[in-house]
This record gives C-alpha cells, sequence and structure tokens, in this order.
C-alpha cells in the first residue's frame, strides 16, 4: 500500500466535517496531502498534513478553472493514492490522468427542493461516476440509485466523533441544533417547542441552541421574538466544528431535523450521529437513514411537523429519568470518525 494520500476537495480545510476527521486519521498513517480553496475563513493547522490552498477570487468560472488547473499540475507531479471530493467535472482529472490511482468520493446527492434541478444535478454525480474505476459513496442505497457497477463501489458510510464525554443530566431539556438552516424548515421546531410550553406551562427547565446560518436566518429571528422566545431560544449563527463542544456538554437533546422527501431519506445527517455519541438524546424525523439507527434508548423518531415534534418533546419530557448518556453514546460506538477511516477507508487504499 502506498503511503502517500492526495485529498482533492474544494471545501477549505476543516470546514467539510467529513474530511477534517478523514485527514486527522490518516494523518496516523499516511502522508497526506489537502487541496483545496481559500474561501477566506480561518485557516485551521495541522502539523501532520499540507495544505495547498487555491485563490477563490473571481466569478464562478474563473476560479472553477483555477482550480481544476492547479489540480492537473499537482496530480502531475503526485505518487501516490488520489481521494476527490465530487465536484462538477470532476471527471477530467481522471480522463487526463487514467493510469493514477483516484477515487472519487461521493458525500451527498442533491437535496435542491426542485424536482427538475436535483434530478439534473444528481445525474451529472451519476456520469461522472463512470470515468472512475473506483467510486466511495456513505450508503449503498444511495449507490443503488445512482446505478454505479457494484465492482468498483465500496461504502464509507457517515461517522461522528465523541463531542462531549459529560455525563447528561436529564431532569432539565436542552435542546440543540448544529446545522445548516437552509431547506432544513427549522421554523416548525421553535413552533413545536411553543405547542409543547403551551401544554406544560408549569415547566419552565428548558432552552433550545440553535448554531448554523442560511437564508432563513433573519426569519427565524423574527420567529423567535413573535413567540416571545427569546429567553429559551438563541440563534449562534455559523460556528466551526471546533468551538461546538461547550454546546455538546451543556444540552442533552439533539434536534435531527431534515424534511421526509424522497432526496432525505437515504441522506444519513451526520448530526443524528455527533448528538447520540455524545450521549445526547436525539430527536429525529423519520427518514429511512435516520430510523436504522434511532431507538428507544437513545432517541424518538417524529414527523416534520410542529405537532409531531411537540409530541416526541412530550415523550422525551416524560422518560426523562430513563434516559442513560452512556447507554446512549454506546449504541453508536462503531460509527466513531477513527473507526470509520480505520475499517472503511483504508480498506478501500489496500484494495487499489
Amino acid at each position: 500500500m502506498q503511503n502517500k494520500i492526495l485529498i482533492i476537495n474544494k471545501a477549505q480545510f476543516g470546514y467539510h466535517t467529513d474530511y477534517y476527521k478523514f485527514c486527522e486519521y490518516l494523518a496516523k498513517y499516511f502522508d497526506v496531502n489537502y487541496f483545496c480553496f481559500d474561501t477566506g475563513k480561518k485557516k485551521l493547522k495541522n502539523e501532520n498534513l499540507d495544505v495547498n490552498y487555491i485563490s477563490y477570487k473571481g466569478n464562478k468560472i474563473v476560479r472553477g478553472l483555477r482550480f481544476v488547473l492547479n489540480a492537473i499540475l499537482t496530480i502531475n507531479k503526485f505518487e501516490g493514492i488520489i481521494l476527490i471530493n465530487y465536484f462538477e467535472n470532476c471527471q477530467i482529472l481522471k480522463m487526463l490522468f487514467p493510469k493514477k490511482k483516484i477515487i472519487l468520493d461521493i458525500r451527498t446527492l442533491s437535496v435542491n427542493a426542485d424536482n427538475d434541478e436535483r434530478i439534473k444535478m444528481d445525474n451529472k454525480i451519476k456520469r461522472s461516476t463512470k470515468y472512475f474505476d473506483h467510486v466511495t459513496i456513505i450508503s449503498k442505497e444511495l449507490g443503488d440509485k445512482l446505478q454505479i457497477d457494484e465492482r468498483k463501489l465500496s461504502v464509507v458510510p457517515l461517522g461522528a466523533d465523541i463531542i462531549s464525554n459529560s455525563k447528561k443530566e436529564f431532569s432539565k431539556l436542552n435542546l440543540l441544533y448544529v446545522g445548516t438552516l437552509d431547506g432544513r424548515n427549522i421554523y416548525q421546531t421553535i413552533e413545536g417547542l411553543e405547542k409543547f410550553m403551551e401544554k406544560h406551562p408549569y415547566f419552565k427547565e428548558i432552552k433550545y441552541d440553535i448554531i448554523g446560518d442560511g437564508k432563513p436566518y433573519n426569519d427565524l429571528k423574527k420567529l423567535i421574538i413573535q413567540k416571545k422566545l427569546e429567553n429559551i431560544v438563541t440563534l449562534y449563527g455559523r460556528l466551526p466544528h471546533f468551538e461546538l463542544q461547550p454546546f455538546f456538554d451543556k444540552n442533552n437533546i439533539g434536534v435531527s431535523y431534515v424534511p421526509m422527501t424522497d432526496y432525505y431519506q437515504f441522506q444519513p445527517p451526520t448530526k443524528t450521529y455527533e448528538y447520540i455519541l455524545s450521549g445526547m438524546v436525539c430527536m429525529a424525523t423519520n427518514t429511512f437513514e435516520n430510523a436504522k439507527v434511532i431507538n428507544k434508548e437513545n432517541g424518538i423518531l417524529h414527523e416534520d411537523n410542529a405537532e409531531s415534534f411537540a409530541n416526541a418533546l412530550e415523550y422525551i419530557f416524560f422518560n426523562r429519568q430513563n434516559y442513560d448518556s452512556d447507554k446512549i453514546r454506546n449504541s453508536l460506538i462503531d460509527y466513531t470518525w477513527e473507526n470509520i477511516v480505520n475499517k472503511y477507508l483504508i480498506p478501500v487504499f489496500d484494495k487499489i
């Protein structure tokens, strides 16, 4: 097995959780190089790998060409295994270097609400897979959807770190949502919280932290004021992964809220794993992937509406003394990022 790995990802190092974790654990065994855009965010340091930043200046076409041209120059000089996180037209790199050991990795399909746009984007991903000899993907179901030849397909599932080792206490209800605000209908969780509070006005020990950004941010802010929930619900905006631990330490309920649409059914939410591995009860919408891992010991499934969210919160309220954060954490212990890298990703490198 070659000991050099080149990772090509448009996301700036440290701001795509999966790849941040891949690098952390791969660097224990490999000489890792990470090639990405410099999008102006704070540069995170990792002494165990080299990061090659590409300027993000110019319009979409200019910076896209700059990224690909620099990737070509980098690949040309590189001897080892190359892992590419899918981006549009990434197959050009494989076409130019057919003999290089290049793996295409797919972390997501399109979640665009526009059906035509979603089909268009998924078809682009599907076409790109045909050019690669090796493809990794987060679930077999997504591989089947893209009709990828099973002989060249490997599943590298989502994982999570144990962000918090704190022993949770469940007399209070401290909710946490972490993730994008775009396309997630997070306003329904706020409305659901309001319904729960109206039903249980005597219970005052409840808080809800929302971490993330997106177009609905200002609307959510207005909704919180309108519902007079300023002392209960707090919006924090986007925070980098390394600043999340205090929130995972103090909160005891994780909100994994994605719409129950066809295009989210087979898209495992990273936060489901992060909440549970941090010993938090997980409130999760009843998608195919969430249903695989949620049970009475670690959480509850509900529909994607305010009423169902309120009912799920009420269930946790009435059963709050039955939860144990150590048992919750252990229910998904096989899905730590270290195990994902060692049991799924490195064997792909061994194979090729």
